[in-house]
């Protein structure tokens, strides 16, 4: 049974990768003609707006299929797990490169979630506030409120766009940055346990939150 499941969902697999890499080919393909056709009017001394819209507007559609295909790849299967906030948070963090970040506050709250997704998601928080400003000016701070865990990571910087929520797209992505490759991954194994993960700028501060539900069974 076991061999036959595991052939089962590799066909599965394969079918889907096979439909997802048909479906990004076709806006990619737009993509490229259009391009083709901007160099072809700039050459000839037209105006080349209309295709480099089009172009643009499919690429738009390609990364959005790109998203849709990633969530599924990403999603772990494996069975989720109740576990201590507090003891995670400090774990997480700990363990990957930050051992001098000094955790305030405690919730002595549990979550249920996929533990390793979730350190994923913490630490993509955690990346961003490391490569804009030093360990020491880093607050993180633990609260329990509402039925919500939270923990806050809070460093001196500004965020690289006007819209927090533009951060988590892939296009938002700069060479040697996090922003836009970690966020959207963020976002989506918070939201696979019931939570959220949010992005602010105040006044001179960039504070992010990672949000999830308290466990009460």
């Amino acid at each position: 049974m076991v061999g036959k499941r595991n052939s089962t969902e590799e066909l599965a697999q394969r079918d889907f990768l096979h439909r997802f890499f048909h479906d990004l080919a076709t806006p990619l393909s737009a993509v490229s003609l259009h391009l083709e056709g901007a160099d072809r009017r700039v050459k000839r001394g037209a105006d080349p707006t209309e295709s480099l819209a089009v172009a643009r507007a499919e690429l738009s559609r390609a990364f959005d299929l790109f998203e849709q295909g990633r969530e599924c790849l990403l999603h772990s299967g494996r069975a989720p797990e109740t576990f201590s906030f507090d003891d995670f948070v400090a774990f997480t963090i700990h363990q990957n490169g930050a051992s001098n970040v000094t955790i305030e506050g405690e919730t002595a709250g549990r979550v249920t979630g996929d533990r390793s997704d979730l350190s994923q998601a913490l630490l993509a928080l955690l990346g961003n506030a490391l490569e804009t400003a030093s360990p020491e000016s880093i607050s993180i701070r633990l609260v329990r409120e509402g039925g919500l865990l939270r923990v806050r990571i809070e460093n001196p910087g500004r965020l690289p766009a006007d819209d927090p929520d533009a951060l988590f797209s892939p296009r938002a992505t700069r060479p040697g940055r996090n922003w836009g490759m970690g966020l959207p991954r963020a976002r989506l194994y918070a939201a696979a346990a019931g939570g959220t993960v949010r992005l602010e700028q105040r006044e001179d501060r960039v504070i992010a939150t990672l949000e999830l539900p308290e466990e009460t069974a």
